[in-house]
């Protein structure tokens, strides 16, 4: 056969495998790509973004320790949220990421940790699996993430969507995603303007949720044009912890410094206690409220002990609520400062929330009160 002959074969061959790839290409390109759409910086986007986080019960996937998924059947994670820590499998590796500090990741291969040559590249591998992966599994809860810009958008529908840009983190910094949502406020799509993809705009489903153990709401699967994104079984979980039963010991304090138990309640809402001359509502816990609510107050002359007691029905549960009040004692919010103004501390048992505050009538009192003070502070959880 003549070399001209041969040459036209394989150029008809290429065309022939090319061409319908071309033309499909072409195809989606007209179909659905778009610019970028231009949107308002400031409250009115920041109020769009809170309601997708209460629509999706932000506040359960913070308290949430533990995520386990796989992605595509084919990277598997167990990421560890409470220590910021992740297991990445895929293939016969595995490593071990490290998410505050990136040079302490381990790497195995099968069983045998690998120190080899190639180990900074896996971990880097995993490193992009990881923020690429666990995006497809979290990406609602990142809005308020830092470097993050969100944009009120008008779709040609009328109908309000939250555009997000990335100008920092992650693998593929300065990209941007339209979110899309339904009447509560809860996403259903988003739409990619990202360097990985050719095509801009294109629409991905987010309908896919489910309440996991923890309370967290996330998703399953995704549909991309005609392709299915699955998260394989997902799981969200608290770490339950141990915690001591010292109620006791603070009332024996109390007793011995002369202090009388002079007023008792069993309250039936959150209101009742915790509001206090109209000045706080503690915090509402949401998935896990409280069985029952109970508050104490002693008295000695002047001064004044006051307990209140917030029961749960399992260690759960108090797991939770401590995740609540924890991230409260913390946050730079007027409910912090009302907080702990009304409250000194707190305690947990194995079932209970104690909050106390004390008034003291002098500073000769609060001498007097001292050992009651210090007990306090070495038992409870201060300011």
């Amino acid at each position: 056969m003549k070399p001209k002959k041969i040459l036209k074969i394989i150029l008809g061959v290429i065309i022939f495998l090319t061409l319908p790839s071309l033309l499909f290409f072409g195809f989606l390109y007209l179909k659905y790509n778009e610019p970028l759409p231009e949107g308002i910086m400031g409250s009115e986007a920041d109020v769009l973004a809170t309601r997708m986080l209460d629509a999706l019960n932000h506040d359960a996937y913070e308290a949430t320790d533990h995520i386990e998924f796989t992605f595509k059947n084919r990277h598997h994670y167990k990421w560890n949220k409470a220590e910021n820590s992740c297991e990445v499998y895929w293939k016969h590796y595995k490593v071990d990421l490290d998410l505050n500090n990136y040079g302490d990741s381990k790497v195995f291969i099968g069983e045998t940790e690998y120190e080899g040559e190639d180990k900074a590249k896996l971990i880097k591998k995993a490193w992009d699996y990881f923020n690429n992966d666990t995006f497809w599994l979290v990406a609602p809860y990142k809005v308020f993430d830092s470097g993050v810009e969100r944009r009120l958008v008008k779709t040609e529908e009328g109908k309000d969507a939250l555009l997000v840009t990335y100008t920092s983190g992650g693998s593929t910094p300065g990209d941007s995603y339209l979110w899309h949502f339904d009447d509560t406020g809860k996403p259903i799509s988003y739409q990619m303007w990202t360097s990985i993809l050719p095509i801009d705009g294109l629409e991905a489903s987010w309908s896919d949720w489910i309440a996991t153990e923890s309370g967290a709401q996330l998703p399953t699967f995704h549909k991309l044009l005609v392709l299915g994104l699955e998260m394989g079984e997902v799981k969200g979980t608290i770490e339950l912890k141990s915690f001591p039963d010292a109620k006791e010991e603070l009332l024996d304090v109390l007793s011995k410094s002369n202090y009388a138990l002079m007023e008792r309640k069993e309250l039936d809402s959150l209101d009742s206690p915790l509001r206090i001359n109209n000045k706080l509502r503690l915090v509402s816990f949401k998935e896990q409220e409280p069985i029952n609510l109970h508050y104490e107050k002693w008295k000695r002359n002047n001064d004044s002990i006051e307990i209140w007691r917030i029961d749960f029905k399992d260690s759960f549960g108090i797991s939770y609520a401590q995740k609540k009040l924890d991230k409260l004692c913390i946050s730079k919010t007027p409910e912090r400062t009302m907080f702990q103004k009304s409250f000194r501390g707190y305690k947990m048992s194995s079932k209970s929330i104690f909050l106390f505050r004390h008034k003291f009538f002098s500073e000769a009192s609060r001498e007097r009160n001292r050992n009651v003070i210090d007990f306090i502070k070495k038992d409870f959880t201060c300011w």
